[in-house]
């Protein structure tokens, strides 16, 4: 019992620190088209698995990743968010 306790206390601790790294927003190179500002406290309620696959980690993002994997392809996807490029994009 009492190492199971200690167990679930450590995965809660862990979990925590995971969180608090996190910021509530990002900002991106956007190119040419300008800067892409990320508002990840926003997202957190679609919660962490549906861009973090495989665990928290911190996602490297890129145009590929950026459009056809996670963002452009879950907005169009739910046809729901900013789907044009000057909706994400600002100079």
């Amino acid at each position: 019992m009492k190492k199971a306790f200690i167990a679930m206390l450590a995965v809660v601790a862990f979990a925590g620190s995971a969180f608090a790294a996190a910021k509530d927003s990002y900002e991106y190179k956007g190119g040419s088209f300008g800067k892409v500002a990320f508002p990840h406290k926003a997202h957190t309620k679609l919660g962490c698995t549906k861009c973090h696959e495989g665990g928290i980690k911190k996602i490297d993002i890129n145009k590929a990743v950026a459009h056809d994997k996670l963002c452009l392809k879950c907005h169009k996807d739910m046809k729901k968010g900013p789907q044009g490029c000057k909706d994400c994009h600002k100079k």
